[in-house]
């Protein structure tokens, strides 16, 4: 349905933006409205306003079909971010004070994260020490990994470059330098890297 987790979230978000300008709108629609349609000129005179059951049974079951709307879109792009695909490449991460960990199935490990472009990246999380959170801010993931337990994120990503990890959760007095860089190269090149074979991928420091 969404491909990945960037557009995951993204499509969330718009929905909510879009809905909350139309709600906007139609607040600023309804007041000025109302302003000019019962201004003091044409109403000298004020009178009691009732109750119309009809109309409060339609607003509350416009409201009730719009929340309920917004909650199960969300909850689809949750369960997306929560199910890793079955042909994911396997990583596996160790959060240390203060410092990444990047260990594949092979046996290479690397402080920085190198993905092959456009394959599904599966992580599965352990800390060493505290509570540490795997924040990756351009592919929209965000997992707490947690003492004593094992966590999992998943991503694609679609582009080549390089990317941030940051730290979302406090974990002591060199937190903001417990960084991270996702190089997301060509296949090809990923393959010599994951093979220890001599390849220049710009910007990784040799391991």
């Amino acid at each position: 349905m969404y491909g990945t987790t960037t557009a995951a979230v993204d499509s969330t978000f718009i929905i909510i933006i879009a809905f909350g300008f139309l709600l906007f709108a139609l607040i600023i629609f309804f007041t000025i409205y109302f302003a000019v349609r019962y201004r003091r000129s044409r109403n000298p005179a004020p009178s009691n306003i009732g109750g119309h059951l009809g109309l409060e049974l339609a607003f509350i079951a416009a409201s009730m079909v719009l929340a309920l709307g917004m909650f199960f879109y969300g909850l689809t792009g949750f369960k997306f971010l929560k199910m890793v695909p079955a042909d994911s490449l396997a990583v596996h991460v160790t959060a240390r004070q203060w410092s990444w960990l990047f260990t594949y199935d092979n046996g290479r490990k690397s402080t920085d994260l190198v993905v092959p472009q456009g394959r599904n990246i599966a992580l599965t999380m352990e800390t060493v020490d505290v509570i540490h959170g795997f924040f990756a801010p351009s592919f929209r993931i965000k997992q707490d990994i947690v003492p004593g337990m094992k966590t999992y994120t998943w991503f694609k990503a679609v582009n080549p470059g390089t990317y941030d990890v940051l730290c979302s959760q406090y974990c002591g007095q060199e937190h903001s330098k417990m960084l991270a860089t996702i190089y997301v190269v060509a296949p090809d090149v990923f393959k010599k890297w994951y093979n220890d074979e001599d390849v220049d991928i710009p910007g990784l420091t040799s391991e």
